[in-house]
């Protein structure tokens, strides 16, 4: 097929597709439609989005576990009496319909950590993954969602988990039960990782305290054992509320240790600020700063009708979205970068962006328009899988 006068990375070309592959990218109007081939005029074409912080295990569970104070610690409550509970086929069928919903707003990569506090989840996430080769890119993080060191068995569960094929080494330090664990869990998450020769993805000082400060060691542990751009911390809600010197420190040690912040708006601007009165803070993490600092950003959408945040449809549009009107960031060119996060910096955690480039495989994501920052405001993108395109039904 043969895209005519279609805009890529800010540029007017004609592309054709011939079988799975990128055959022709030209100056528009240079290329003419063959008898038979299919043609788009106009409109913009993307790489396919990359989603780096989702918990399948738990999508869908919002109306089974409905979270009455709408707060962080009634979730993780709510999904520690649930799980016990759950069946292979139940995690299996609730994470493969999210994933179909993933496919069809255009995401092809997909990071999700399953709590290593559950067994069963983390058998049928590393199946699905496998049942997934080909189709979509599925990485299982190890993630012990109630702590490493914070009570006995915790620690054996994890690395379970890990001798079970999960891809990435997980923690949550800020939920251990003193600060020192909390840093020692860190380390240790990386201990484990080098050993293993694995990345490294924490949950990290999500919270509004002013006084968790596990984002420097982790910074501290990369830049010891040479793992820059194998390192995400997801949330770093803290980082909002430090003292604003401390987080000058520390927004440069993230830039320069090569760690990636993985920002989860959706969640984050509904779960943090609870202990706040009026003003309440938006408890998203410092973006305009991580940005002007070289510091590597990602978006995730991190929940799906689970317990934490009973909404979200796996778009991760709406996460760019909120991003951009909790961080303040509306300015033209903030607006561009914060959506073209979904298909550049998302993809860093599982290896190179794709390109839309000749001889590359046509994966590709079709919008009407031409201007990167008012896709939040488009319906849903045609999306083509090697040259394949989805069907419109987002369920299917």
């Amino acid at each position: 097929m043969l895209f005519r006068s279609v805009t890529v990375e800010g540029h007017v070309v004609d592309l054709r597709v011939e079988g799975d592959h990128i055959a022709a990218v030209r100056k528009a109007g240079s290329l003419a439609a063959a008898p038979g081939e299919a043609l788009v005029e106009g409109g913009m074409l993307t790489p396919p989005l990359a989603e780096p912080h989702v918990h399948l295990d738990a999508v869908l569970l919002g109306a089974r576990t409905p979270n009455r104070s709408g707060t962080l610690r009634e979730g993780i409550a709510n999904w520690a009496a649930v799980r016990g509970s759950l069946t292979r086929e139940d995690v299996t069928e609730r994470a493969s319909t999210v994933v179909g919903w993933y496919e069809r707003h255009g995401t092809t990569r997909i990071r999700t950590h399953v709590d290593t506090g559950c067994p069963v989840a983390v058998e049928a996430l590393v199946a699905l993954r496998e049942a997934l080769r080909g189709r979509v890119e599925l990485q299982v993080v190890a993630f012990p969602q109630e702590g490493i060191l914070r009570a006995p068995g915790r620690r054996a569960a994890w690395e379970a988990a890990l001798d079970a094929g999960c891809d990435v080494v997980g923690a949550i330090p800020h939920f251990e039960r003193t600060t020192e664990e909390g840093w020692e869990s860190v380390r240790l998450a990386f201990a484990t990782a080098e050993a293993r020769g694995l990345r490294v993805d924490l949950h990290c000082d999500e919270t509004d305290d002013p006084g968790s400060r596990n984002l420097e060691v982790v910074c501290a542990e990369a830049m010891d054992r040479g793992y820059a751009g194998r390192v995400v911390a997801g949330h770093c809600t803290a980082l909002h509320s430090y003292p604003n010197p401390y987080a000058a420190k520390v927004v440069e040690l993230v830039a320069s240790a090569g760690v990636q912040v993985v920002a989860n708006p959706l969640d984050n601007v509904v779960l943090q600020g609870r202990y706040d009165s009026y003003p309440r803070r938006r408890g998203l993490t410092r973006v305009d700063a991580l940005w002007a600092a070289g510091a590597t950003v990602g978006v995730g959408h991190d929940s799906v009708q689970d317990p934490w945040y009973r909404l979200g449809t796996a778009n991760l549009l709406d996460a760019a979205s909120m991003l951009v009107h909790g961080g303040q960031l509306t300015g033209e060119d903030q607006m561009r970068r914060v959506v073209r996060t979904l298909w550049h910096e998302n993809h860093l955690p599982f290896g190179p962006p794709p390109q839309l480039a000749v001889g590359h495989r046509a994966d590709l994501c079709w919008w009407p328009g031409d201007e990167v920052h008012l896709l939040i405001h488009r319906p849903l993108p045609r999306v083509w899988r090697g040259g394949a395109e989805l069907a419109a039904d987002p369920t299917g």
